[in-house]
């Protein structure tokens, strides 16, 4: 409770969105107990239920993080976009589900095709301004925390930014599966092909790199006190990490399943 009352004081618009996902997720999950209406396969909730989960996590991440950018109006600016693209990306993914109807990939219906593509420039808009903003807090010349939680953070958008737009290279060929069809066997809830190489694997670990570098950043800016050996720290662990995620992209990229 008390990290909720604190990233409503750094960005209150985020948090709540935040909230309202992590609710959207709760609920559909409790539908999902009942729903009979599939989607390739599986129960049509499971994917809206995924993406509010992560919009939650990125909306709480964002407003935690961004705090630390010096120009907060520019902050305010991008908060608006997040939250008119997430409300109408999960909208459709969630109208799509109750449909029984692709979210992505259709092209079986002109609606669908429609709702698919102004999804598609949204998210572009709204990564094309994480970049921007990320490149500003690169250009920082003060910061109000330790220099290597500040590296920790770059680095996290950095990777979060190449690998969201990774999801457009999944748009461009129309699919996450290389070497077969979607909708084939997968794994419990992820549904990440276990036949096929399976893009959104590379996807899924690229863009959580958000949380997960800072997270490592944190907890090596408090536990050693020579900043120049942090910054080591976090570099190593953040290049190993990247490597990891690109393994899984050239390991779907060659129609490998990630787990088979």
């Amino acid at each position: 409770m008390n990290f909720y009352r604190e990233i409503v004081r750094r960005n209150a618009l985020m948090a709540k969105m935040g909230m309202f996902f992590l609710i959207l997720a709760v609920m559909l999950g409790l539908y999902a107990t009942v729903n009979t209406t599939e989607v390739l396969g599986i129960n049509s909730m499971i994917k809206p239920i995924k993406f509010a989960l992560s919009t939650w996590i990125y909306a709480w991440s964002m407003a935690y993080l961004l705090f630390y950018v010096e120009k907060q109006q520019k902050v305010k600016q991008y908060t608006y976009l997040a939250v008119a693209t997430m409300l109408y990306e999960n909208g459709v993914i969630t109208i799509q589900a109750f449909r029984g109807k692709l979210s992505h990939f259709n092209q079986t219906e002109i609606v669908g095709g429609i709702l698919y593509a102004l999804m598609g420039i949204m998210i572009v808009w709204l990564t094309t301004a994480t970049l921007v903003l990320t490149i500003r807090f690169i250009r920082q010349k003060n910061y109000i925390i330790s220099d290597s939680f500040a590296l920790s953070i770059q680095i996290g958008l950095v990777m979060f930014v190449i690998f969201s737009f990774f999801g457009g290279y999944m748009s461009g060929i129309n699919s996450h599966n290389v070497g077969g069809k979607i909708g084939a066997k997968g794994l419990p809830l992820l549904n990440w092909s276990t036949l096929f190489g399976d893009l959104r694997v590379a996807h899924f670990f690229g863009i959580h790199s958000l949380q997960l570098i800072p997270i490592i950043g944190y907890f090596v800016s408090q536990s050693i006190e020579n900043q120049a050996r942090a910054k080591q720290r976090v570099w190593i662990f953040s290049m190993l990490y990247f490597l990891f995620v690109v393994f899984t992209m050239v390991q779907a990229l060659v129609g490998k399943p990630f787990i088979a």
